[in-house]
């Protein structure tokens, strides 16, 4: 009985994480298979979008909150980036910083 409830467990666990997708993102090495092209700054000021990186995948639900997979198979379902080196080839331009309340889009003016 207890194997078979570790086994329903396990299986709820996978499928749920291979349906959250939301701020969780990979970053891959195909651009051509990437959802966005995104070039990381040191500037703060260039930046698009400030992204905070949470240390667990259910804290990233809003903008600018990022759970960077390092495990792909179970989080199939990441959001799919490509990092470029020349920011005019980008889609977004991410400043990462250390503030959760920093987080999300900026206004280029």
């Amino acid at each position: 009985m207890k194997t078979y409830k570790k086994l329903i467990i396990t299986l709820f666990f996978c499928l749920f994480l291979s349906s959250v997708n939301g701020q969780i993102v990979k970053f891959i090495k195909n651009p051509l298979k990437a959802k966005y092209r995104v070039y990381i700054t040191q500037i703060p000021s260039e930046a698009t979008l400030f992204v905070f990186k949470t240390k667990k995948y259910h804290e990233a639900i809003g903008a600018g909150l990022w759970y960077i997979v390092e495990n792909p198979v179970l989080f199939k379902n990441a959001m799919e980036l490509y990092q470029v080196k020349v920011k005019e080839e980008a889609d977004l331009i991410v400043y990462y910083t250390l503030k959760k309340s920093e987080a999300g889009y900026k206004n280029k003016n």
